[in-house]
């Protein structure tokens, strides 16, 4: 809890209320989340004049205390706002920091006073706070431990070969696409390989192959496009697997794709990587794919899976018929209503 004195209140309302970054419900909202308090907005009453609502995120975030050991929840807010403000402002704000013990203040920040390029000030500050990109360091590291559970599909039938994506959703079962692994007569000459990466030097890094358990469960859907493998030897118990539990995905929001484009070492693709349609059996969204990135897990940002993903190109909406380029993924929440009962619930049981 932070017991700001009279002065130093009315003081911090009569620099945030002037801000044009706490001039709407929107922004006030916007700046919340960037500072890493989302979690507190639903407490916060973020309507009304400047003067009020400053005056009720002021006071909620005082009382509020401490989110970690270090951290104040008024002192996360401070830090944040030092990015908007110039110099003397910023001084005002490390002083009330620091008395009050709230956290640690960043570096002052150049007080920037002439913009050089097209846009207003206010355009450059629409587009900082606009979608907030900002992510804890963690999760980089979700993301590796998720790309583990990702595989290398190779397949042979005859004199020729191709190769896919796949990924474990239980310690044994594999999701990949209907049009990699189309016939359980395959699996004799199918391998998966997990760990299939280069590190950042490019140095290949060590790999584990597997190959399907005989007489394992094999189930597929052409018009799905999926295809469910068991593995030999559990590979799960050593690279883990991605639970399947039905997703909500919208338009608009950031999916990541982890992936063997063109049969190379395991790639991501996580940066314009929007969704554009969601409808049917599909999403659809602006990610870059290759051949072979066919069976990879679509992720929310979150790391969870949303959809399995299988196409590419000038492709139609199926609740519109309209045509456009983008890839697509198969929804779970379709998948797992087309699986035979038994095999839903080992992926339950997995994911739960």
């Amino acid at each position: 809890m932070v017991n700001l004195d009279t002065e130093d209140r009315k003081q911090l309302i009569t620099l945030l209320k002037d801000l044009p970054e706490l001039t709407t419900e929107k922004a006030r909202l916007q700046i919340l989340e960037i500072a890493g308090l989302k979690q507190l907005v639903p407490m916060i009453d973020l309507s009304g004049a400047p003067f009020v609502a400053i005056s009720v995120i002021i006071s909620h975030l005082c009382n509020y205390g401490r989110l970690t050991h270090d951290h104040e929840a008024l002192g996360l807010l401070l830090n944040t706002i030092k990015g908007f403000v110039g110099v003397q402002q910023q001084e005002i704000l490390d002083s009330l920091l620091t008395k009050y013990d709230m956290m640690t203040p960043i570096a002052l920040l150049p007080n920037v006073s002439q913009w050089q390029g097209r846009e207003t000030t206010t355009d450059v500050l629409e587009k900082i706070i606009g979608e907030n990109t900002l992510r804890p360091i963690a999760f980089l590291q979700r993301g590796l431990d998720v790309a583990r559970s990702t595989a290398y599909v190779g397949v042979q039938s005859g004199y020729e070969r191709w190769s896919g994506t796949g990924f474990l959703v239980t310690e044994d079962l594999l999701l990949t696409n209907n049009h990699v692994l189309p016939s359980a007569d395959l699996l004799q000459n199918a391998l998966f390989r997990f760990n299939y990466e280069d590190d950042f030097l490019g140095h290949a890094q060590p790999c584990d192959e597997y190959y399907a358990k005989p007489n394992g469960l094999f189930y597929t859907n052409q018009e799905l496009d999926y295809t469910v493998v068991q593995l030999d030897g559990e590979p799960g118990q050593k690279w883990g697997w991605l639970p399947l539990l039905p997703r909500n995905i919208q338009r608009r929001q950031r999916i990541n794709i982890i992936q063997h484009p063109a049969g190379r070492p395991k790639e991501i693709s996580f940066q314009n990587n929007f969704v554009e349609y969601t409808g049917g059996n599909v999403v659809q969204y602006v990610t870059s794919t290759l051949n072979g990135s066919s069976g990879s897990p679509v992720l929310n940002d979150a790391w969870e899976v949303v959809a399995l993903h299988h196409a590419g190109g000038n492709i139609p909406e199926p609740t519109t018929q309209q045509r456009y380029f983008r890839n697509e993924g198969i929804l779970v929440e379709k998948i797992l209503a087309d699986l035979p009962t038994e095999v839903r619930e080992i992926l339950n049981a997995a994911a739960n």
